[in-house]
């Protein structure tokens, strides 16, 4: 993970991390899965130099997501929420081989937002008596960890589990090029290869681990598929049309955003249809701007967990020891900063970085969804920070 700083224009809360494919180059992905380079990015400019200036000066967003286009990001989504009123900012083109512009509905891969999804569904076990936030996992799920009679449900979810990150494993990347469909025993078990980072409740280290095990965990109790849980509990109550839980398929239905990866040379590689069965429970939900917002607007309203269970979300551990202005809750993380308290979650998955946050003062969701990762460079992560802390916590406040 990025640090976050205090100052949140220097840096957006952070996104949660998913490790760098070191093994996956851009041109070995497209030699595997048949994908060919994408061509130059292309152009958003506007036909007059006055015009741009005009659109620019009403809308200072627009400019800020231009210079991330121009910086190598193919498109951008910004979308500023409070109640009803949104307000949808967009650069770029969704998908780089028809040049078809990027636009409000595009959906994406959310990666890591999924967290808080999945986290809602136990902490709603807990509310019902299916499930005990300070009880071991192995209760539920005899044998699937080493250490699963001391690792708890509450340490699964705010990453003080000490469980090694599988997406960590070099192996596991060689096995993702190759597009292999994943089952969700499979990616613990990578992890369980390697010994504990640290005994369970000691420290904070993310790990995608912590919600492979969530994911089963919820199937073990409920006797259903996560996905139908997912769908059952939160999608279809909140209305959420555009979001899905593909957990083998690599389809994206309708209008959607196209991922890509920088490969050496900085040439983008279209990597939409990786199988996301090596994200499950850790990331891998589509949805769109719209969705997230409404998901996490009833999330934080009150909506889906009582007030007793959402004290309990919002209860974080430190992520840096001693630094109480970043802390990680159960699926969803804080930050303090001049707007205020702020909670929301990031996401990253192959071709795709997004992140989406609540502003406990003003109830005020941003959500900025881009199409490129890994291998943004240095100047486009700067401008996406730069954007969205502008976004979240603009001058004045």
């Amino acid at each position: 993970m990025t640090n976050l700083r205090h100052d949140p224009r220097a840096r957006r809360p952070r996104t949660a991390h998913r490790a760098v494919p070191v093994v996956m180059t851009g041109l070995l992905m497209a030699a595997v899965l048949g994908l060919t380079s994408a061509p130059a990015l292309a152009s958003t400019a506007t036909p007059t130099a006055s015009a741009t200036a005009a659109r620019r000066a009403a809308n200072p967003l627009q400019a800020m997501l231009d210079k991330i286009v121009a910086a190598g990001i193919p498109g951008a989504i910004m979308l500023e929420q409070r109640g009803h009123d949104a307000d949808f900012t967009t650069a770029g083109v969704a998908d780089l081989a028809t040049g078809a512009p990027m636009r409000p509905g595009a959906r994406f891969r959310v990666g890591s937002i999924t967290k808080s999804f999945v986290a809602t569904v136990v902490l709603q076990l807990v509310q019902e008596g299916l499930l005990a936030l300070d009880q071991p996992v192995a209760r539920w799920l005899p044998g699937l960890l080493t250490d699963g009679a001391t690792i708890t449900v509450r340490e699964l979810l705010n990453h003080t589990s000490g469980l090694f990150d599988y997406t960590h494993d070099p192996a596991f990347f060689a096995a993702v090029e190759a597009n292999q469909v994943f089952q969700p025993a499979q990616l613990v078990a990578i992890a369980e290869s390697h010994p504990q980072v640290f005994p369970p409740g000691t420290a904070y280290g993310y790990s995608d681990t912590n919600y492979i095990v969530l994911g089963l965990l919820i199937q073990a109790v409920t006797h259903h598929s996560l996905g139908w849980e997912l769908g059952h509990r939160i999608f279809g109550p909140l209305g959420l049309r555009d979001t899905s839980f593909p957990a083998a398929t690599a389809h994206i239905a309708g209008y959607h955003a196209h991922g890509y990866i920088s490969a050496p040379g900085g040439k983008p590689y279209d990597v939409t249809y990786i199988n996301p069965s090596e994200a499950w429970a850790s990331g891998a939900i589509i949805s769109t701007a719209s969705d997230v917002s409404r998901f996490y607007q009833a999330l934080l309203g009150g909506r889906l967990l009582s007030p007793p269970m959402l004290r309990q979300m919002k209860t974080g551990v430190d992520e840096t020891p001693g630094d109480p202005t970043a802390q990680s809750g159960l699926g969803i993380e804080r930050y303090e900063d001049p707007c205020g308290t702020t909670w929301g979650h990031g996401g990253q998955i192959a071709g795709y970085e997004d992140s989406a946050y609540w502003n406990q003062r003003t109830h005020r969701v941003v959500v900025l969804a881009t199409n490129l990762w890994p291998g943004a460079t240095p100047a486009a992560d700067t401008l996406i920070n730069n954007t969205y802390n502008y976004a979240l916590c603009p001058p004045g406040g």
